[in-house]
Order: structure tokens, then C-alpha cells, then sequence
């Protein structure tokens, strides 16, 4: 019974990973606390950087959205996958846009993560930079190649939402950039 629950709940995840149904596995919890010393000793021994718990979560998301710039660099140098999404879809460039760090996308970038990958709702990292505000990831992901004109499922694009948000600055960069 278990190994058919075990199962389902790996196939209902965007892409594969280990899953713990028994609470968060001892990288989360080592990301979770920003302990960096118990990080590198738990990924020299596992050698699993893409751990999740039952929420598609994994530590590498959780490192972004604290703000860790140095948990995300030890996860990335350990091999964790970039371009993993929780269950809404969301992966690591998602909450880095989400939290407005520019750095952080920077690095995530350069670790190859796809600029363009939308999350279930069909919104783009730079959609939620622009939904937000933040026009230094809104540049980030220009210059990364990050499609101005690409629509989420309510037909959307990334300067509508900038309009809608009342975000100015970033509607005249999207603009600059070509957003009609």
C-alpha cells in the first residue's frame, strides 16, 4: 500500500524527485534553519540535492525564498536541478522573482534554469517580477532572454501586468524592450 501511495504521489510531480511522506528529509530542514555546516555534511553523505516534501518543495526553493544566496550556491555545486517545480508549477527562478532578488536570479540563471518556464496558471518568473514591481529582475530577466510577450492562461502578458499593478517603471522597461 505504501509503495502504491509512494507512487502516485512521485507521479503527480512535475519532475521526478525524492519525496518524504513522513515530514521534511534532513536537507529541508538543514535549508529551512539556513544551517549551511549540516547542509554540506547531509549533501556530501546523500548526494540528493532534490529532495521535496508531499508539496513539490524542494530545498533549493526553500533556499531562494529566504534569501539564502549562499544555501543556493552549495545546492546548485551539489547538482540540485534548477528548473524543478513544486506542484502550482513554481520552480526556483519563480520564488526568486516572487521575492525580488535580482542576485539570486542572477545565480540561478547561470545554473542554466529556464527563463521562460511557466508555473500551472501559465505565469512566467517575469510575469511575477512585473505583477510586483521589481524592475531589477524585471532587467535581469530581459537580458536573460525571458519572452515579453509570452501570455499566462487569462491572457496576460508580462506588461499587463505591470499596467494592472500599477508598476510604471517596469511597464516602460518591458516597453523598451519591445512589450506592446
Amino acid at each position: 500500500m505504501m509503495a502504491v501511495l509512494m507512487a502516485v504521489l512521485a507521479a503527480s510531480l512535475p519532475v521526478r524527485a525524492e519525496v518524504s511522506l513522513f515530514g521534511p528529509p534532513e536537507l529541508l530542514e538543514a535549508t529551512t534553519a539556513g544551517d549551511l555546516d549540516k547542509m554540506k555534511s547531509i549533501l556530501i553523505r546523500t548526494k540528493k540535492p532534490d529532495v521535496t516534501d508531499i508539496y513539490g518543495t524542494t530545498p533549493l526553493a526553500i533556499a531562494v525564498k529566504s534569501g539564502n544566496g549562499e544555501a543556493v550556491r552549495l545546492l546548485l555545486e551539489s547538482g540540485a536541478h534548477p528548473n524543478l517545480a513544486d506542484r502550482e508549477g513554481n520552480n526556483a527562478l519563480c520564488w526568486a522573482a516572487e521575492a525580488g532578488d535580482a542576485g539570486i536570479a542572477r545565480q540561478l540563471l547561470k545554473a542554466n534554469v529556464k527563463p521562460n518556464q511557466d508555473n500551472r496558471q501559465g505565469i512566467t518568473p517575469l510575469m511575477i517580477a512585473a505583477r510586483k514591481g521589481y524592475a531589477d529582475v524585471v532587467e535581469v530577466l530581459i537580458k536573460a532572454g525571458a519572452d515579453i510577450r509570452k501570455v499566462d492562461y487569462t491572457g496576460r502578458d508580462a506588461l499587463t501586468w505591470a499596467k494592472e499593478s500599477r508598476n510604471p517603471r517596469v511597464a516602460e522597461l518591458l516597453r523598451q524592450a519591445g512589450a506592446r
